[in-house]
């Protein structure tokens, strides 16, 4: 499989993490009241929350792509679609201010209550499905399943060491992460490449 097609899959899911959202709010709020370890568990348990929603997306449209062959086009369409919806809603949004009035908690380390919090913030969350459906969507018919698999397990490592940065920053630096003015920015310039990404698969699934 091309190595581009791996840097394009990483490169989105990489703009997609950093972005402000439920798993970004949920980390600091976390760090505040439990601390950097828990935090740090808290954020494996999201990262295998991102493999999990991969796994449900690429088995879910592999068994709709076997019973309807012609779906393929339609989803992976719609995915590209989406993409750019949710990139150009992002430049238009307006981002939340994290609360950092929480002082750090002297909560001691709970590992599968802090993995399960990670993990159930990242599984409820809905358009994570649904963005990783998107990206799946117009790709599961041309590449190979030990493939899908691999960068499954790269989303998971990414976004677990996305996380762990963000609350070792924190501990350092954390009122200039939580300005708004920051977040705006990091909003802005991933939204920009999302959309870059949406019409960059709309074009691979047409070629």
């Amino acid at each position: 499989m091309s190595i581009t097609l791996f840097l394009s899959l990483a490169f989105a899911h990489l703009v997609a993490v950093i972005s402000p959202g439920p798993d970004f709010f949920y980390t600091i709020r976390n760090f505040f009241e439990k601390g950097v370890k828990n935090s740090v568990i808290a954020s494996l348990g999201i990262g295998f929350g991102v493999f999990l929603q991969c796994l449900f997306s690429i088995l879910g449209l592999s068994v709709l792509y076997e019973l309807f062959p012609k779906l393929y086009l339609f989803i992976g369409t719609l995915g590209a679609v989406y993409l750019v919806y949710l990139g150009v809603s992002g430049l238009f949004g307006s981002t939340k201010k994290a609360d950092s009035t929480t002082k750090k908690g002297l909560e001691k380390l709970n590992f599968w209550r802090s993995f399960a919090g990670g993990l159930m913030v990242n599984i409820l969350n809905v358009k994570a499905f649904i963005f990783f459906a998107a990206l799946f969507g117009g790709l599961i018919g041309k590449i190979s399943i030990i493939f899908q698999i691999l960068i499954s397990f790269y989303f998971f490592g990414a976004t677990a060491l996305w996380f762990t940065f963000l609350t070792i920053s924190l501990s350092f630096g954390g009122e200039y992460f939580l300005r708004a003015e920051v977040q705006n920015i990091v909003t802005r310039l991933s939204s920009i490449c999302i959309v870059l990404i949406g019409l960059s698969i709309g074009f691979y699934i047409w070629i």
